[in-house]
This record gives C-alpha cells, sequence and structure tokens, in this order.
C-alpha cells in the first residue's frame, strides 16, 4: 500500500498514512487533534527497488559481469595463442613412444593391433 502525507490544519501536525489507493481521495483526521479533514501533501517518494529474479536491473548487472569474464578469457585465449603451437600428436602405441609414425605402425602391428590409423599418419609423414 502507498503512504500519503497529510498536514492538520488546525494544529499543523505532519503524519504519514498507509491506504489502499481507492482510499486516497477519502478525507482523513489528524490523529492528534482528530480535526478532519487533512489536507493531503504532494511529495517526493525516495523511490523503490524492484528485486528479483525477473527484473531489468538484475539482467544489465549479469551481462555486465559475463561481458567482463569473456573478456578476461578472450584475453587469456590470446596469450595462450601467443605461446607457442598447440598440442601436437605424438607418436605412440597403448602409450609406448616411438620416432615416427612408420614404426608405430610396424609395432601395432607386431602386438596384433588395427595399423589403419598409424598407416595414414605414416604417409602423411613420408610425404613431409
Amino acid at each position: 500500500m502507498p503512504t500519503y502525507e497529510y498536514v492538520c490544519p488546525a494544529c499543523e501536525n505532519d503524519f504519514e498514512l498507509f491506504l489502499k489507493m481507492s482510499q486516497s481521495e477519502e478525507p482523513q483526521a489528524c490523529p492528534k487533534c482528530g480535526e478532519a479533514p487533512a489536507k493531503k501533501r504532494v511529495s517526493l517518494s525516495a523511490g523503490f527497488i524492484l528485486s528479483g529474479d525477473g527484473w531489468a536491473g538484475k539482467n544489465i548487472r549479469i551481462q555486465g559481469q559475463m561481458a567482463e569474464k569473456n573478456k578476461r578469457l578472450a584475453q587469456k585465449e590470446s596469450e595462450f595463442k601467443r605461446e607457442g603451437p598447440g598440442m601436437k600428436l605424438a607418436p605412440n602405441v597403448g602409450g609406448e613412444r616411438v620416432d615416427s609414425w612408420s614404426e608405430a605402425s610396424k609395432l601395432a602391428a607386431s602386438k596384433g593391433k588395427d595399423t589403419s590409423g598409424y598407416d595414414a599418419l605414416a604417409r602423411k609423414e613420408s610425404k613431409s
């Protein structure tokens, strides 16, 4: 309910009442001297804040936070790219490192494993 401010013309008492909007135009008596009708004042409200998840203020704040986070992440990502080349696949068979993909293919064949993936990388390696 809104707060309405009144001043009594008889005793000059200032008072506030919490009234329904439908009751705001009804004459109000002064609580101090009982004189009616008190004069309604025009007052400036201190304002109000809409809180909760569904209001624009929170959404704007979150958008700002996400923009700052994305800016930090973009900066870190660009630093990471400048530091050196990305990951490079090393020739190995079951975790056992070898010097080339052709050696990895031979080792995989000797262990009875599928060599199709190794063969394709060995062909690329021989073309380089």
